[in-house]
């Protein structure tokens, strides 16, 4: 018999609980792994929040039990500035339609075509290093995976611009960071779950009318001050690039197959309607996001424990050595070590560490029955940390992705993508990025932490190294030199 949802073990109190989550949300999630927590609760008065936090939760949640839970309302709230209805926070008919019209570009048999941007953006990002440098790696990252998204889905050459648009998306994230936490958007978003509750209860055309208003709730309010005026002047110079690309494509149409060419020439199968300029712009902006977000942060972190793990550091390199040239998507297999060590640094340090998910339907998860309404919490990082499936969780290990270890985990104990139908749609595209990016560039150069302890993760929107990533360039001359050379008269 189904357990009711006041069963549960509480976590606290809600006050307790949304301070700790406002103030040091990593800590937070680390206390619920070092109480043993499967699943728990805690409540308001607005209602029940619940985190599940074993793989077999999570499957039920994002996979078999999906169409019974919907994208959390503060997350699509915070998020509703820079992504608008894009494939990130839509929801119902317009994802299907978007998430058909984009599935094309990002299927396995497809990103192969992507590889040589990956090495050429990474290539170019180290002929700007001089022996002995100083880099900030995570800006130095982002401008490379920022390159390829441009490269890849848009055919444009971002790579010039990228400090002032990773800036401005910087200043974006960070806002939507802030808003998660903050008492008006939880407020915000039980009264769009309360006004979807009371549609149900209630005759046409007012339950209609309750469903529009429950939208609407939800948007987040820009209060007058800086903070605002800096999001308004991000995406201002966020939509101008965009603009740019659009009416530039409308004016010289071509045969090109990136991502925005297919939105422009997309039409709705049932009335041949094209998107509008505003969905392509929050569809363009909500990939070039997600296309360089997660990727340049684990490419960070990735590079931060190699310098702390020096053997392993050395075997990364030997691999990618052993191929003898820059790597294509054909050496993809060639190089495991590499993208277990990208594997191994998402695990560690998840891009997106928490998101939400609101019940739609009554339903069952384990031995608990959800009522609608209720919202549910995962956290990859509390997931990834778990000692029960990840002994010594702390310890950086590649060797945790060989092919034998992943086929006796559960699937779902490794989610830094999501799981399910609503799943990263770049997932396959990162995990080649990953690797080819790392193997290109320990193919050219070392680099050294400067403090060996490494960064602090940040927990804002994305998981980020807070005040960057400090370290020294040390070129690898003969390797270079050689490989040049072979490549030159090959």
């Amino acid at each position: 018999m189904a357990k009711r949802i006041e069963e549960i073990p509480s976590v606290g109190k809600a006050l307790a609980m949304l301070r700790a989550m406002r103030d040091d949300r990593l800590g937070a999630l680390d206390d619920f792994n070092a109480q043993g927590r499967d699943i728990g609760r805690f409540g308001t008065i607005f209602g029940h929040v619940v985190l599940a936090n074993t793989p077999e939760l999570v499957h039920e949640i994002l996979v078999s039990k999906a169409k019974s839970f919907a994208k959390s309302p503060v997350l699509r709230g915070a998020l509703h500035p820079l992504a608008g209805d894009g494939l990130f926070t839509s929801e119902g008919d317009l994802w299907k339609r978007q998430r058909k019209i984009m599935a094309p570009l990002f299927q396995p048999s497809a990103i192969g075509a992507y590889a040589r941007a990956m090495t050429q953006a990474t290539e170019r990002a180290i002929s700007d290093w001089r022996d002995g440098d100083v880099v900030d790696v995570a800006r130095e990252t982002t401008r490379i995976t920022m390159a390829i998204a441009g490269l890849t889905l848009f055919d444009a050459d971002t790579f010039e611009e990228a400090d002032q648009l990773g800036a401005a998306l910087t200043t974006a994230l960070d806002w939507a960071g802030e808003q998660t936490s903050r008492p008006t958007l939880v407020v915000q978003a039980r009264a769009s779950i309360g006004l979807g509750l009371l549609a149900d209860k209630v005759p046409e055309p007012l339950s209609h009318h309750l469903r529009a208003a429950s939208e609407r709730a939800v948007l987040p309010i820009l209060w007058p001050g800086q903070r605002s005026r800096d999001l308004r002047a991000a995406i201002g110079l966020l939509e101008q690039r965009v603009a740019r690309m659009i009416a530039d494509r409308r004016a010289r149409p071509t045969e090109r197959r990136d991502l925005l060419s297919l939105l422009l020439a997309a039409r709705d199968e049932d009335d041949g309607s094209a998107m509008s300029d505003r969905q392509v712009r929050d569809e363009v902006l909500t990939l070039f996001v997600a296309g360089h977000e997660t990727t340049a942060n684990a490419l960070c972190w990735a590079l931060m424990l190699l310098s702390q793990h020096p053997a392993i550091l050395a075997a990364v390199r030997a691999e990618a050595d052993a191929v003898g040239r820059t790597p294509t998507a054909a050496d993809a297999p060639r190089l495991p070590l590499a993208l277990a060590v990208f594997k191994e640094a998402l695990r560690m340090y998840p891009a997106v560490y928490l998101f939400g998910r609101v019940v739609t339907a009554p339903v069952q998860i384990g031995e608990w029955d959800l009522p609608k309404g209720t919202v549910v919490l995962v956290g990859p990082y509390a997931l990834h940390r778990k000692e029960s499936l990840w002994p010594d969780p702390l310890r950086f290990d590649p060797s945790r992705f060989s092919p034998e270890a992943e086929a006796k985990r559960h699937k779902q104990a490794f989610i830094p993508f999501g799981a399910g139908p609503r799943s990263c749609i770049g997932n396959h595209f990162a995990l080649l990025e990953g690797p080819l990016v790392l193997a290109t560039l320990l193919r050219r150069a070392d680099l050294e932490l400067l403090d060996r302890r490494g960064a602090e993760p940040e927990p804002s929107a994305t998981l980020r190294p807070k005040n960057g990533l400090p370290m020294r360039v040390r070129l690898r001359r003969r390797a270079s030199s050689q490989t040049f050379d072979s490549e030159a008269t090959s």
